[in-house]
């Protein structure tokens, strides 16, 4: 990943909020090229847990890519904490969104899945490291039926 973390990283307990949005405007941020905004947003509510960085980035980074895929200019990442032992972070961009093809937007993280030129490997890993995460997300279209959405929930 971009934030050059060895692959065999610990694990380190900390605020995943507060990890995600410093990752996002400490690494991500400078990685970009072109017309995308990141923004972060968050309650400033603490959710610590135990995580590696390397799997927080390996998501971060695959919302990031697929948003530029789709001619996003903007991807917003809005962490609330709903209870005390729950993290929501739903990310949102304003890019072209699913492919009319895709019936079920749950399809776009089955392994291989793709409606661009990339592997299908993204998505899939994301929903698996969010699932060690004891983390789940889904997919919709973005407000006003433009976009994307990701809602992402871990728990402890």
């Amino acid at each position: 990943t971009k934030a050059n973390f060895r692959l065999e990283s610990e694990y380190i307990k900390a605020d995943l909020g507060d990890y995600i949005e410093q990752y996002i405007n400490g690494v991500a941020k400078d990685f970009l090229f072109g017309p995308l905004r990141v923004l972060v947003e968050s309650d400033g509510k603490v959710f610590e847990q135990k995580f590696k960085p390397i799997d927080v980035s390996v998501v971060i980074d695959n919302l990031i890519a697929n948003a530029k895929k789709s001619k996003a200019n903007q991807i917003k990442f809005h962490i609330t904490h709903p209870s005390k032992g729950l993290v929501h972070i739903e990310v949102t961009d304003n890019g072209r969104g699913f492919d009319e093809k895709i019936d079920l937007t749950d399809r776009i993280f089955e392994k291989g899945f793709s409606t661009t030129d990339g592997s299908g490997l993204g998505l899939y890993h994301v929903r698996m490291v969010l699932g060690e995460m004891s983390g789940t997300i889904t997919a919709g279209k973005g407000p006003d039926g433009k976009g994307a959405t990701f809602q992402i929930r871990i728990s402890k």
